[in-house]
């Protein structure tokens, strides 16, 4: 009898992933060249930036000549500084600003430059009639009130922060209708997200990407649910994730046992564990959860940057 179900469970996923392109290799999408923004390296071809109104930026292309690279932006004019080096000056209004860097081979980096609406933009605990509440006082470093927030429109929801990720997956589960809404969302955590995501698919779990059950919470919503003030989530630094090839807002059934449970949601903790978990790890994810499913949801797995090291369980 298991092996009837689990035949049909396998022949169920099959056909699922025939329909749906998912037979197609995973490109994980790594950019074709190096690109340096103010220092950090850019490790995706297609990537998101955040940038304070009027805040000057170095973009810098190491060991290729002058000749061979270019930068292109459509709004302010970029002052090249050496080979392969240039700064910009950001915008003064909030809104998306698209680089492109080619290379003489045509080949292309393109930064989503997102230009942030100051926090202190915020009156009354609200901005643009959206609610974004109070950042708590910090006790860490890590714990200090964000320098800005992403404006969202309905259109810039779709656009990619990296190749497999776009800023609507981040947004807070709040007031659904309206429009614009406000993020704040680390590069850091995108780019941890987009490194388990290639790691799962290099185990055979196919997938284009996670749903993001929880990604950024405003201060207004954190507490309106209950939820503990310090949490990453208010900082854009954590997601709840899961596997949903199906499109049913469930976890995936990964164990074949032709249900969606714990032991499923334990098949990505223990991936994200090893990939990250490991103490020599450089920058390793330190924040993991696993949670059990509830009548409302199904199981998902907590992953989050933070500076200590942090394992729980809600079974």
């Amino acid at each position: 009898m298991y092996a009837v179900q689990f035949s049909r469970h396998l022949l169920g996923v099959i056909l699922l992933a025939a329909s749906t392109g998912l037979f197609a290799a995973f490109d994980p999408g790594p950019a074709p060249f190096e690109v340096r923004v103010n220092g950090e390296i850019v490790h995706y071809r297609e990537f998101g930036i955040y940038l304070m109104p009027g805040e000057d930026t170095t973009f810098d292309v190491p060991a290729i000549g002058s000749d061979e690279v270019s930068l292109f932006v459509a709004e302010g004019r970029p002052v090249r500084e050496g080979p392969g080096t240039w700064r910009w000056t950001a915008p003064e209004s909030a809104g998306l600003h698209r680089i492109h860097i080619l290379r003489s081979d045509d080949a292309l980096v393109t930064l989503n430059v997102f230009v942030l609406r100051p926090l202190m933009d915020v009156v009354d605990g609200e901005l643009n009639g959206y609610r974004i509440g109070y950042y708590p006082d910090p006790v860490r470093e890590i714990h200090a009130a964000p320098r800005g927030l992403v404006e969202v429109t309905e259109a810039l929801a779709a656009v990619r922060v990296s190749p497999h990720f776009t800023l609507g997956q981040f947004l807070c589960r709040q007031q659904p209708g309206h429009w614009p809404k406000y993020l704040v969302l680390q590069p850091t955590l995108v780019t941890k997200l987009e490194r388990l995501l290639e790691e799962v698919n290099r185990r055979g779990i196919r997938t284009d990407t996670f749903y993001v059950m929880s990604g950024y919470r405003t201060p207004w919503y954190n507490r309106s649910i209950g939820n503990v003030p310090y949490s990453r989530h208010v900082w854009g630094a954590a997601a709840d994730i899961f596997i949903d090839t199906r499109g049913d807002g469930r976890m995936d059934d990964l164990t074949g046992n032709g249900s969606s449970g714990l032991a499923d949601a334990k098949v990505l903790h223990s991936i994200v564990d090893e990939r990250f978990g490991a103490s020599g790890n450089a920058r390793p994810v330190i924040g993991l959860g696993l949670y059990g499913p509830r009548p409302h949801r199904g199981p998902f797995v907590h992953v989050d940057v933070r500076d200590e090291r942090a394992r729980w369980a809600v079974p």
